[in-house]
């Protein structure tokens, strides 16, 4: 009888441990479960932040690119990765404020989509209206340089109308007694020549005092030049050039007449010779005379 009971409160005791056990079992794979689908969510929330964080930077990128404001996203970027760095280490528990805070960011994501298409929107108005003020410089520009040309062209017409122009050149070899030898004359004759001027009247012409270089060619090509009566060098068209004789002569718009003489110091080469008055910027005039 004895035997009996016992194997009855035996067999109920291995019937509580075995429903106590299973139980254990049960509540230990549904703790699994839950770590796991916890753990699968975390995962999910950290991929998002992530994939957040990436697209964030490129659009910051974009935005500054288009001159718009990126401060404020900067510091939200590294919101985001301060954020993933303590992730893993935050209670399972927190995950619905990280879920809120994705959530938060992806609208952020959507607004700063609709800030670039303003952004560029903008940006093609500006191209439109640089193109356009491009083309009125240019026109601008372009009538300038025309308006320069004309005033360019009309100058140099004042300046050729303004030049010096001869009325009369005349050359004379002079004789000790003071005889002339208009044009024409035999060395043993003269002692010197004079140059005879006469200047036209110009009302356009500038007032000012003008040098006027005077180049005597030999037959042989050479320029008459004698340091001691006055010759010398002058700049013309970029070369230097050597002068016979120079004079200053006040140009004051009214017809002028004057005389240049050139003494010799030893005979004159026999053969024509060239005589070429210039100023420093073109040649005023142009004669032949003989020597005999």
């Amino acid at each position: 009888m004895k035997n009996k009971k016992l194997i009855y409160i035996l067999s109920i005791v291995i019937i509580i441990f075995i429903i106590g056990f299973s139980f254990l079992i049960y509540k230990s794979e549904q703790s699994e479960k839950n770590r796991i689908k916890k753990q699968i969510e975390l995962d999910l929330v950290y991929n998002e932040l992530d994939s957040i964080s990436i697209l964030l930077g490129d659009k910051i990128l974009t935005i500054s690119q288009l001159g718009g404001e990126i401060d404020s996203l900067i510091i939200i970027k590294e919101n985001i990765e301060k954020e993933k760095k303590e992730f893993r280490s935050r209670a399972f528990t927190q995950i619905n404020r990280l879920q809120s805070k994705v959530e938060g960011y992806k609208e952020l994501l959507i607004a700063q989509d609709e800030e670039i298409n303003k952004l560029k929107l903008i940006n093609e108005q500006l191209y439109d209206e640089n193109k356009d003020q491009k083309v009125e410089i240019n026109t601008l520009n372009s009538a300038i340089s025309e308006i320069n040309k004309t005033k360019e062209t009309l100058q140099e017409k004042v300046n050729y109308a303004s030049r010096i122009e001869l009325k009369n050149l005349e050359i004379f070899g002079i004789s000790k007694n003071g005889r002339n030898y208009k044009n024409s004359f035999k060395n043993r004759l003269v002692n010197k020549i004079k140059i005879d001027i006469e200047i036209e009247e110009n009302e356009i012409a500038k007032i000012e005092i003008k040098d006027i270089y005077l180049r005597v060619e030999k037959p042989d090509g050479n320029i008459m030049f004698d340091i001691s009566k006055g010759s010398g060098s002058f700049i013309f068209e970029n070369r230097e050039l050597f002068y016979t004789i120079k004079r200053e002569v006040l140009i004051d718009k009214l017809s002028k007449s004057l005389s240049i003489e050139y003494i010799k110091n030893e005979d004159f080469m026999i053969g024509n010779h060239t005589l070429i008055l210039y100023t420093d910027s073109y040649i005023i005039g142009k004669k032949e005379f003989l020597v005999k």
